[in-house]
């Protein structure tokens, strides 16, 4: 990982970095209501559908998928993905999504952060100037600890994650496609990945 943090650090707009965290960071934890879950994760639109004929088993079904930002990939399912039918006049819609998980943060212990000795600072005067460079050095730690935190979700968001695949229901909701293994999916533009992201949370019956 520390690798992945360095490469792209002139090129990954810090500014980018740290609005993609504090978004992610304000979403709300998984729940389950009126039977429903409630998903917070990272969307990826799905844009092609196409069945694999040449990979075609008696019960199973093969697909190449493309979907937003992400690289192609294969999924084999035991039914059939159906865009169109007589029921079904539109298109149906499809997403890869990850689940979004918080340990990704990966925020440190709080007793393992730098301690900053406020008693030092009451020893001099209101105002002094150790006073103005106690709250100057902390204040940079800080900056320079999120800056870092950023950037390292990042290098995080790069790696492959399992991916969930679902389909647009009639209300709008979402339905899980059940597949016969992980799907694992990685972004296309890694240096882009702050910038092309799709961050909300979806009704999943």
């Amino acid at each position: 990982i520390q690798t992945a943090v360095s490469s792209p650090r002139h090129t990954v707009a810090v500014d980018s970095a740290l609005k993609l965290y504090n978004q992610l960071d304000n979403l709300s934890a998984a729940r389950f209501t009126n039977c429903r879950l409630h998903l917070p994760c990272i969307v990826h639109r799905v844009t092609e559908v196409r069945r694999r004929q040449d990979l075609a088993q008696e019960t199973q079904f093969t697909y190449g998928l493309k979907a937003d930002e992400l690289n192609d990939l294969l999924i084999t399912i035991e039914e059939a993905l159906v865009q169109f039918s007589w029921a079904r006049p539109t298109r149906q819609a499809f997403l890869l999504v990850r689940p979004w998980d918080c340990r990704l943060f990966e925020l440190p212990d709080f007793a393992e952060q730098p301690a900053f000795d406020d008693d030092a600072v009451n020893l001099s005067d209101p105002g002094s100037p150790l006073d103005h460079s106690h709250d100057s050095a902390k204040q940079e730690w800080i900056d320079s600890e999120c800056r870092s935190r950023a950037l390292r979700l990042i290098a995080r968001l790069r790696q492959p994650f399992s991916a969930f695949l679902l389909a647009q229901q009639r209300g709008g909701e979402y339905k899980r496609v059940a597949s016969d293994c992980d799907i694992i999916a990685q972004i296309k533009d890694a240096n882009s990945v702050h910038d092309l992201m799709d961050i909300g949370t979806l009704e999943i019956l």
